[in-house]
């Protein structure tokens, strides 16, 4: 008997590691693991074919070899146990024990151990899950050596004494996908576009990369992308079907043929369609990971690999896959999983099963408890004939259309079925749902909110009893935005939590998310920041918990965290965020006072960030918008925008001439609502102070601040009194400016309010400087003096901390772990999630923080506060 060498013997090509292709990509961090991995006792690589573990195994196997250690390579060919004894004596060099026929495992092993090296190291490549001889060298394995072992599924033997001991290192199909920077070395000259599509076509799997990058790249017909990103090309369809369906038993075929039908899968369902035992079928689709991979926002449910997914489509006939449908749409119906059971009652092309199975479930109801997307999913596929031939099927598709936009439309399509009389349009369109749909139109086309409107609906709610909780949900909505819409911020409060009450118990996350913006909105216009930042983030995680793939609704749940953004003083933050909800839903749902702070909000931060030429754009946004949906409150909100960005410029006759279009703000014609008014006469004060008429401007702000009700017009008081502090100081009374300005802190301080203060620019700075230069601070109360010390020292676009709540949980866990230097990929391994779901919460972050690299938005949280430690006093620019 000799001693091993570092050099495999044998003449077997299964006794040394196979050459490495030529480009292979370097994966040294892989390699470290490995190797970090040998202090314990065993490696185990396991993924499926394709995914790289032979090379993984082969570049550890040459770096302990290069620093003189022994090593041993063995790659299987067989699952005998007996014969394994003598397998692994030929791939140590050990020629005189492969020759024993009677050869025992525990032999080699003493001889493997006898040799003079601190430790020797057995690289087994390919071995099945139930190859004996791996569970009988775990079981005896001394100190002194260490294993390496591939496979393509998880090993019957028994892993789990080994990982108590910390013995065991793991690294599976997540660790050997392909993160991002790899594809992008790899995939050289593709476009953006086309590395996002690829990386979502092949999850990351190493061979399927390979396979199709150099094709890709060479295709121009669209037709040929197609193939090659749907798993239908025939490289790819080679590939699967020897390397992977080929070692799945019959029953697992069964099963993912029958899953291959389905969106997603569900275990019960998949083994019903396939005339499969239930028993443990959870188990068995975990075991198929990542062919089969956990849906992380559905536990329990499943998705199947797309390109897999593909292949095994193909072995379909058609007529199975139309009984398939038919199937599982009757299954998911009596589970009451409507959307899914009409989408395959439209696959099946049972249109009567899919309209039936709609109405059975509520029809319109079924849309005002779950959401936008839930009755788009549902209509998909309908032909127009099934809808319009059921009352209720065209009363969601109008409920669809106002939702994207075409208000117009479906205000048509309501009036036209208010007309339908029979059993059949009384018993599909309840007048109470009638009466629902009606008034959430008169909100998006922002009519008859008045006192009469209200009045109705405050006697509508006193004709339901307490338990008629949906009913008083949506009327306490509707009071909410009547309210708001006059002004009347108090009432607006109280509707808005006594709905958000209702729908939580009724269960409705849908419509709890829109009582949750109105909450975020109305906090806002009332100056109270930090219940609007707590009601928005509520908004926001509810959003993307349930309606996750409604990008309007989100949208719109991050309007009011723009404005509570820009207000603390991140305006590149609040620019970012705005910049790509508005044009989301300008273009579908919306209603004045969301467009109102939308349009107002990203005017003032391009204002501060690209001069009067960029808000002024805005401007015109805001009044195209008005006039393609027939909203003159909008319009009138983009006059007085227009006028305060050139009065803010000290483009003044410009300004003065904008002015001119704007009802008189003494007299209530002409002014659809209150706060419009208001916000009008706060502009035009203004405008004459900025003109030189201080005198003039005070009498206006003071006959302002007289009829004003303090709970409703927190902010525009807010700003009459900055405003007056600066006319009085110009008028030469320095005492009434010193008690408007501390006035104005005192209403600003509780809610860390600068960006009032900070927006009046150059002249107020100026007017606080010299209220400083005669009196000194020490003439301001301590807090107030502090506040004005702040006022000073902030330019235009300084930055604030952000009041408690401004990132939901989750994002502040990706930020921790962005600021720890990790990929997506190991961000989402620490999470627990997808890599697609981190990168969704990457993009909310990024958005939040106004930054569009990752050292960025680290550097900018950093700033705010948000990683720990005190804020630092300014932010730094996107550009900087």
């Amino acid at each position: 008997m000799r001693a091993v060498s570092s050099l495999a013997h044998g003449r077997s090509d299964r006794f040394r590691p196979p050459r490495r292709a030529a480009g292979s990509l370097e994966r040294r961090q892989l390699v470290a693991r490995v190797l970090a991995g040998l202090d314990g006792q065993i490696v185990l690589v396991q993924a499926p074919a394709g995914y790289g573990k032979t090379e993984l195994l082969s570049s550890g196997f040459e770096s302990l070899r290069s620093a003189g250690e022994q090593v041993v390579w063995l790659t299987a060919d067989t699952r005998n146990g007996a014969a394994f004894a003598n397998e692994l004596a030929q791939a140590a060099g050990f020629t005189d024990l492969a020759a024993d026929p009677g050869l025992s495992l525990d032999r080699i092993l003493d001889a493997l151990v006898a040799i003079p090296a601190p430790r020797v190291t057995i690289f087994l490549d390919g071995f099945a899950r139930d190859y004996e001889g791996l569970a009988s060298l775990l079981a005896a394995l001394p100190d002194k050596l260490r294993v390496v072992v591939s496979m393509r599924a998880t090993p019957s033997a028994p892993l789990s004494r080994f990982r108590m001991r910390g013995l065991l290192a793991e690294i599976g199909a997540d660790d050997l996908a392909f993160a991002r920077n790899e594809m992008r070395h790899l995939c050289g000259s593709l476009a953006p576009g086309d590395l996002e599509t690829l990386q979502l076509a092949t999850r990351g799997w190493p061979a399927l990369v390979k396979l199709i990058v150099p094709r890709l790249a060479g295709a121009i017909d669209p037709h040929e992308r197609s193939r090659l990103l749907s798993g239908l090309h025939g490289d790819i369809r080679t590939f699967l079907r020897e390397e992977i369906l080929s070692g799945w038993t019959a029953d697992i075929r069964e099963l993912l043929l029958a899953a291959a039908i389905l969106d997603e899968i569900h275990p019960a369902f998949a083994c019903r369609l396939a005339g499969l035992d239930e028993t443990r079928a959870a188990e068995r689709l975990e075991a198929l990971y990542p062919i089969v991979a956990p849906l992380a926002e559905r536990p329990g449910w499943f998705l199947l690999h797309p390109l897999v997914r593909g292949v095994l489509a193909l072995d379909l006939p058609a007529a199975l896959v139309k009984t398939r449908h038919s199937q599982a749409a009757a299954l998911f119906a009596s589970d009451g999983q409507i959307v899914k059971a009409v989408h395959h009652a439209g696959k099946a092309e049972d249109f009567g099963f899919a309209a039936n199975t709609i109405r059975a479930a509520g029809g319109v109801d079924l849309f005002l408890r779950a959401g936008y997307t839930v009755l788009r999913r549902l209509l998909d596929g309908l032909p127009p004939s099934v809808v319009h031939a059921s009352p209720g099927l065209r009363l969601c598709a109008a409920l669809v259309m106002a939702k994207e936009g075409q208000i117009r439309a479906a205000r048509e399509a309501l009036d036209e079925l208010k007309g339908l009389t029979g059993e059949d349009a009384e018993a599909e369109l309840p007048e109470q749902v009638l009466v629902h749909i009606d008034c959430l139109f008169d909100a998006y086309e922002d009519r008859h909110l008045g006192d009469e409107q209200i009045d109705w609906l405050e006697a509508r709610l006193r004709s339901y009893r307490l338990k008629d909780t949906w009913e008083r949900g949506w009327l306490h909505n509707h009071l909410c935005i009547a309210h708001t819409r006059r002004g009347g911020l108090r009432q607006a409060r109280i509707h808005a939590v006594k709905a958000l009450d209702c729908y939580r118990e009724e269960g409705a996350a849908y419509a709890q998310t829109f009582m949750l913006i109105h909450l975020a909105l109305v906090n806002l216009l009332g100056g109270r920041l930090a219940a609007a930042a707590t009601y928005a983030r509520q908004a926001e995680d509810l959003v993307q918990r349930t309606q996750w793939t409604d990008e309007n609704l989100l949208a719109i749940a991050r309007i009011p965290m723009a404005e509570i953004l820009y207000r603390q003083g991140h305006v590149r933050a609040a620019d970012a965020m705005l910049a790509e909800a508005l044009p989301i839903v300008s273009r579908g749902e919306g209603w004045v006072d969301v467009y109102t702070r939308g349009f107002v909000t990203f005017a003032r931060c391009r204002y501060r960030l690209g001069g009067v030429e960029a808000a002024l754009r805005v401007a015109d946004d805001a009044r195209d918008v008005a006039e393609d949906r027939g909203l003159p409150r909008l319009r009138l909100v983009a006059d007085i925008l227009r006028v305060e960005t050139l009065t803010s410029a000290l483009m003044l006759s410009p300004a003065r001439e904008a002015a001119a279009a704007l009802p008189d703000p003494e007299r209530d014609e002409g002014w659809p609502a209150r706060r419009q008014q208001r916000d009008g006469q706060v502009t035009l004060a203004r405008l004459r102070l900025r003109g030189g008429d201080a005198a003039g401007a005070r009498a206006d702000l003071l006959a302002f601040l007289a009829g004003a009700r303090e709970e409703d017009d927190a902010l525009s008081g807010l700003t009459a009194q900055i405003l007056l502090a600066e006319a009085a100081f110009s008028c030469g009374d320095a005492e009434a400016a010193r008690l408007h300005l501390e006035r104005a802190t005192q209403l600003a301080k509780p809610q860390d309010l600068l960006e009032p203060f900070v927006f009046e620019g150059e002249p107020f700075r100026e007017t606080v400087r010299g209220m400083v230069r005669r009196w000194g601070l020490s003439a301001f109360e301590q807090d107030s003096a502090a506040f004005l010390n702040r006022i000073l020292a902030t330019g235009e676009d300084g930055g604030l901390r952000p009041r408690e709540g401004l990132l939901s949980v989750r994002e502040a866990d990706v930020l921790s772990l962005l600021a720890q230097g990790l990929s997506n990929k190991e961000i989402a391994r620490e999470l627990g999630v997808t890599e697609a779901t981190a990168k969704f919460h990457l993009k909310n972050l990024f958005a939040k923080l106004g930054a569009s690299r990752r050292t960025m938005a680290v550097s900018l949280a950093r700033a705010m506060g948000l990683l720990g430690g005190a804020p630092e006093t300014h932010i730094a620019h996107a550009g900087d």
